[in-house]
This record gives structure tokens, C-alpha cells and sequence, in this order.
């Protein structure tokens, strides 16, 4: 089994699993689902070097538990983005933080970590040198929430090794999100 085929499974066990365990789960545990899709590899910030294809990435974020309210309550979460097109996918895991400037405008950041499958020793057609397996996985949103816990967000995510491995080429993606609060 692939790569992307076992984020794929992971995402659709996670999605069955919400599904069945009902709101009960979801306002206890999850706090929000999000479903986007972004420009891979965006030429907005420099040359295209993997597949135009965009990526779905779906996300998971969770309530923020006691014991992290001295980091002023970040909400944990877990997420893949995947490559439609054969460029590079990942998993990834970390905490967000949000600041609303009113009750509806907000800013977003995360910071985690994020395991993929692209090159680690080579640039390709459809790869990127990422030098590491596991790199660096930071997000920046500005969002906008709706009444019944739903919200858009413009989003940018960014995946390098901080040149912690030989090579560093990073990946960055843009795009937009649709999310989900319980």
C-alpha cells in the first residue's frame, strides 16, 4: 500500500469514525473539521516545480485540554494534505492558535510537524528536495466565521526541514478552507 493510500484510508477511517460516534464525540473531543483545497507547489511565491494539480486537505482540530493553557490554549490538530496530481502529500500534527479581532474576523497559526512522500536526496519533475522524511508544518489563516459554527478561511501552509538535513526546498501551498465548529 502506497503513501497516499494509507492517508487516504487514515482520512476516511477518521471521517467514518466521526460519523458514528455522533455529536457527542464531536463537542467533547473534536472542535472543528475542515475540508480545503489549495494550489500546490503555488507560483505565487516562487517557481512551480511539482505537479499544478491542486491538493484536498482535510483537518481535524481538537478542544484545547487544561494542561495546554499556558500556551494560551492552543487546539491541537491532526490533517493530510494530498496531492490530486502525484506531487508530494502529507500527514500532519500540531496546535493552533486563534485571535478574533471581532466576533467574526479571525487570524490563524499553527506550527506541528508533517511526515510525506517526496523526494529526500533529489530534486524530480514532480518533486522537490525535502532533504528529511519528517519536516516542519506551519499554517496561516485569515478566516471569517459564520453564524452555526461555520467558517472561510484563506490559508497558507508551508512545509521545510528549518535546513536541520542537507537540502531545504520546502513546499508552500495556498488556497481556501470551509470549516466546521461543533
Amino acid at each position: 500500500m502506497t503513501f497516499k493510500s494509507k492517508i487516504l484510508l487514515s482520512v476516511a477511517a477518521a471521517m467514518t469514525l466521526l460519523g458514528f460516534s455522533g455529536q457527542a464525540f464531536a463537542g467533547d473531543i473534536v472542535n472543528e473539521v475542515r475540508l480545503g483545497i489549495y494550489d500546490h507547489d503555488s507560483p505565487v511565491f516562487r517557481s512551480r516545480q511539482e505537479p499544478s494539480e491542486p491538493d484536498i486537505n482535510v483537518e481535524v482540530l481538537f478542544n484545547s485540554p487544561d494542561f495546554l493553557s499556558w500556551m494560551a490554549n492552543p487546539r491541537p490538530h491532526l490533517g493530510t494534505t494530498i496531492n490530486t496530481g502525484g506531487g508530494t502529500s502529507m500527514a500532519y500534527a500540531g496546535l493552533t492558535w486563534d485571535y478574533f479581532f471581532t466576533e467574526a474576523l479571525f487570524v490563524e497559526g499553527s506550527f506541528g510537524g508533517a511526515i510525506h512522500n517526496g523526494e529526500t536526496d533529489k530534486s524530480t519533475s514532480s518533486s522537490r528536495n525535502y532533504g528529511c522524511r519528517v519536516n516542519f508544518h506551519e499554517n496561516a489563516s485569515l478566516g471569517y466565521k459564520f453564524t452555526g459554527g461555520q467558517s472561510l478561511m484563506l490559508t497558507l501552509e508551508h512545509m521545510s526541514n528549518a535546513s536541520l538535513c542537507d537540502d531545504n526546498d520546502g513546499l508552500t501551498n495556498l488556497g481556501v478552507r470551509y470549516g466546521l465548529s461543533f
